[in-house]
């Protein structure tokens, strides 16, 4: 067996990065793998010496050896250490042979493949999923939003059309409408239809910044934004998020000294944590950002399921704010519609970017969600309120019964999830493992960190299954949880 002379092919890691340090691990050990730089039966170097030459935990290389062993790259043997696969090495294509995309390393921010197909896995024999964030099958639109449906189908300029590329004029109206009913100073002609609000973040990823500039994110947060602006080459400051939200004081000390891109921000009924930035930290936000001149992106898809709806950011700062939001958390995420607002100098690099992605959304959809917005949105909303509210109590009751307290809930004000911490002696990961065995899944919390982080937290998504099956699943991840707590 060789040995390899590591001096020259050890692993850098970068703390600043968006990505996590064993991916980092990973890609590094993988292309040199790939490329011949670590030949055939090579020996790595023994995940705490590694560890201790990098200056991370040794869990931290144990995650990146078995993604590499997951690909077929290494072998690990108990008692011989890990070696480089005999087929693996070499991988780069010599005659021709052998295509070159196969060689290159997988976009992804820690582990968002496998959340990706958790979200997109449905319900499955008696498996109870707390995975998916969607709207909760009662109260149902269902009804009301066919009969828009099927209004609008018989106008042939609706079904057969591109629409503009801004969006269907009627429905931006009735967007800026509610806005200012909100407390927001907004027209129409500031408003982008959307194909989806995950498309705006993406829009704001390409237009507002270049690969390698520093934005600031929270965490935890969103991991599809992670992975935007991880396949953008952005750089992410991340800051703590507490039961008031964003801790402002951080960003504030952070614009001191640089001088990022953008703040991404979900200040009402955050995910994962559910909870809503206080009015102080709001006004402050929004004051640090003018004064720095940097602007905010407010993603906002739950806003509107507050029992008291707190005022936007772009409320404060309309020059300043980017503010996305969506139909898929109030009618259902089939729609695939969402929009943004942004100051004009702004919209316009926006719509370019937007034009040269699908030209338009949906005409045929956004007339018939105007058609549900005039008929019967306002009524669902308060519907879809109440079921929240009374989902969130029931939920939080079961857990106090059937879990340990040393189970920690961040204080959400609202929204489809719980955000949970185990202690430091359990690992989400380990408990997710436990709580399939006895049927049911949920969502571990290092998906949601731009930084290594989420090590023992787990989320909830509360609305994807009926009332008693959700007491249920509660039980069953309180049953996983006594199980490797008796190890």
């Amino acid at each position: 067996m060789r040995e390899v002379g590591w001096s020259s092919a050890l692993p850098t890691v970068d703390r600043d990065s968006i990505v996590p340090i064993y991916q980092q691990i990973y890609e590094e050990l993988r292309e040199a793998i790939l490329a011949g730089k670590l030949p055939e039966a090579a020996r790595l170097p023994p995940e705490r010496a590694l560890a201790g030459r990098l200056g991370v935990n040794r869990s931290t290389v144990v995650h990146a050896y078995r993604e590499l062993a997951a690909d077929g790259l290494i072998e690990q043997r108990v008692g011989s250490g890990s070696r480089v696969s005999r087929s693996a090495a070499g991988g780069q294509p010599r005659s021709g042979d052998v295509p070159w995309w196969i060689t290159l390393p997988p976009w992804r921010v820690g582990s968002f493949p496998q959340v990706l197909g958790e979200l997109a896995a449905a319900q499955s024999g008696d498996r109870i999923s707390f995975v998916q964030g969607v709207p909760p099958v009662e109260p149902s639109p269902l009804v009301e939003l066919s009969r828009s449906f099927e209004r609008v189908a018989g106008d042939p300029n609706y079904v057969l059309s591109y629409g503009d590329s801004e969006g269907h004029a009627p429905l931006r109206e009735a967007i800026a409408a509610r806005m200012r009913a909100r407390g927001c100073a907004m027209q129409a002609r500031e408003v982008l239809a959307l194909t989806g609000s995950t498309q705006g973040i993406a829009l704001v990823a390409q237009s507002l910044a270049e690969p390698g500039d520093e934005i600031i994110v929270e965490q935890p947060t969103y991991p599809g934004a992670l992975q935007i602006f991880q396949i953008a080459g952005l750089r992410a400051i991340p800051v703590a998020v507490d039961d008031d939200g964003m801790r402002v004081d951080h960003v504030e000390a952070i614009l001191r000294t640089r001088r990022p891109r953008f703040i991404y921000t979900m200040p009402s009924l955050h995910n994962p944590t559910g909870v809503t930035m206080n009015a102080d930290r709001r006004e402050r936000l929004v004051t640090l950002a003018r004064r720095a001149r940097v602007p905010i992106v407010e993603d906002d898809p739950y806003g509107e399921l507050a029992e008291s709806p707190a005022p936007p950011l772009v409320a404060f700062s309309p020059d300043y704010v980017v503010y996305l939001s969506t139909f898929s958390k109030t009618i259902a995420p089939s729609l695939r519609l969402g929009w943004l607002t942004a100051p004009r100098t702004i919209y316009e690099r926006l719509l370019l970017r937007k034009q040269s992605l699908d030209m338009a959304t949906s005409l045929y959809v956004q007339a018939s969600v105007v058609d549900y917005l005039e008929h019967a949105y306002d009524e669902h909303v308060v519907r879809l309120r109440e079921e929240l509210t009374e989902r969130r109590a029931l939920a939080r009751a079961a857990i106090a019964e059937h879990w340990p307290k040393t189970i920690r809930l961040a204080n959400g004000a609202g929204g489809f999830y719980l955000w949970a911490t185990a202690p430091r002696e359990m690992r989400a990961r380990v408990l997710l493992d436990a709580a399939e065995r006895n049927g049911a899944s949920f969502l571990f919390g290092e998906a949601f960190f731009a930084a290594s982080g989420g090590d023992h937290n787990f989320r909830l998504a509360i609305t994807t299954v009926d009332r008693p099956r959700m007491v249920e699943g509660i039980r069953r991840v309180g049953k996983a949880i006594a199980q490797v707590s008796s190890r």
